[in-house]
């Protein structure tokens, strides 16, 4: 061969090595940040792994992959450290309006120990055991509306003085549109994977993981009626003085033989509807916990079957009912409280044994 061919064919072969040595080191860095998660196989996750931004079914807006326009929108997301046995951790993720308007969607999440003060811990039952809320199947310990949920995490998971702890999740936007997190399976498929992660962190799994398999049950619709002259969410005894200047609208939760909810909303400002009052009979397995430690062990007087506190302003009763502990639980405003029909005492007396009735257990409360 001559000498010029042989320069030549060596000049190509260095060039083929070249680029064959610069593909293979591309596909290794191609591997590389595919396993991190980061360029050019990027797979955003939020919440310490929880959350995935994909495309699909059951994906709420605010993770769709087609939701951020790189023009109009942007997508972020903030978290603390990763939960941990006993200590609170926090995250979240949002869809922002990149031209400065109002527009702001996001999902808020937490992982903590119920509040331990009463008057906190009795706010945020009425929050989360809301009538918009209908329970998870399969026994499940949660809740799921569109706006919140609410999961209760094994009891290895409890802190060290015995209070449950519990995963929420939260819709929050600035403008005035509802707050939804989508529908009830996408809000239920965020809590399950979000309860999962957390007891995973926290060296408390069980060896099953948390999945519903049955369809999601739907919260009960408000039922249209109002305080005004009547029992409220159907309930016998469940009575208030109220004439038709109180702005107070009842909407039934729940009607099942593990849980029972009633809420009732202030609406004398229709653009801040105020939670005013639950009142909710549970016996599923950890959402009980949930009342841990607001009550002593004694009986709140003659003729109540079981233990707890009845006051002016709440009620609390723990007894058996159908072969299970059961809780019912009372929370009034001050408002409501003051025009109990007749008084607060014998309303959640009433209340608490029409559910008993329903059950088909004996009276839990002295008779009126």
């Amino acid at each position: 061969m001559p000498a010029g061919s042989a320069a030549v064919s060596a000049a190509r072969r260095r060039r083929s090595l070249a680029i064959l040595l610069g593909i293979a080191v591309l596909a290794g860095a191609g591997l590389g940040t595919w396993a991190t998660g980061t360029w050019p196989f990027d797979r955003q996750s939020y919440c310490w792994g929880a959350w995935e931004v994909r495309e699909g079914d059951r994906v709420p807006r605010v993770l769709d992959e087609n939701s951020a326009d790189s023009e109009d929108e942007e997508r972020s997301g903030e978290q603390s450290a990763p939960p941990r046995k006993g200590r609170r951790a926090t995250c979240s993720v949002a869809l922002r309006d990149k031209s400065g308007s109002e527009y702001d969607e996001r999902i808020e999440a937490e992982v903590a120990t119920v509040p331990r003060g009463s008057k906190e811990r009795r706010d945020w039952l009425r929050t989360y055991l809301d009538a918009d809320s209908a329970p998870l199947p399969d026994g499940l310990p949660g809740l799921v509306g569109r706006t919140r949920a609410v999961f209760v995490l094994p009891e290895g998971c409890d802190s060290a003085d015995g209070l449950p702890t519990a995963v929420t999740v939260e819709g929050v936007r600035t403008s005035p549109l509802p707050a939804s997190m989508g529908s009830e399976e996408e809000v239920a498929d965020l809590l399950l994977s979000l309860a999962g992660t957390a007891a995973r962190a926290s060296g408390c799994a069980p060896e099953e993981p948390f999945e519903a398999v049955s369809p999601l049950a739907r919260a009960d619709a408000d039922d249209g009626l109002t305080a005004q002259g009547g029992e409220l969410c159907r309930i016998p005894g469940l009575r208030f003085a109220l004439d038709a200047d109180d702005h107070y609208d009842s909407g039934v939760g729940a009607v099942r033989d593990d849980l029972q909810t009633c809420s009732v909303l202030d609406t004398a400002d229709v653009r801040n509807p105020v939670r005013a009052a639950l009142f909710a009979a549970v016996s599923r397995p950890r959402l009980t916990a949930l009342f841990t430690g607001l009550a002593d062990g004694g009986s709140p007087g003659k003729g109540w079957r079981g233990t707890g506190e009845v006051g002016e302003e709440h009620g609390l009763l723990t007894a058996t009912c159908a072969g299970r502990p059961t809780v019912f639980f009372l929370q009034l405003d001050a408002f409501l409280a003051a025009h109990a029909d007749p008084d607060p005492r014998r309303v959640f007396a009433a209340a608490a044994n029409s559910v008993a009735d329903r059950l088909g257990c004996p009276a839990v409360a002295p008779g009126s």
